[in-house]
């Protein structure tokens, strides 16, 4: 079953912005130590230092 998302207007206004060039992409997509840091939980935040009472919730609405 489709739905659509965005209306035609919105899908118009979406197509309109500019294209982003290689520098644009590295300058704003390129993790710095302290997101890397962030998002691995090797070498950032472990299951243990996250709020246990979260993960049960989203684990119920699966």
């Amino acid at each position: 079953m489709a739905t659509r998302v965005f209306s035609d207007d919105e899908l118009e206004q979406l197509r309109g912005y500019p294209e982003i060039n290689k520098e644009e992409l590295i300058r704003f997509f390129t993790l710095t130590p302290a997101d890397v840091g962030f998002i691995d939980p090797g070498g950032g935040r472990s299951a243990k230092d996250r709020p246990s009472g979260i993960w049960p919730r989203f684990r119920r609405c699966w």
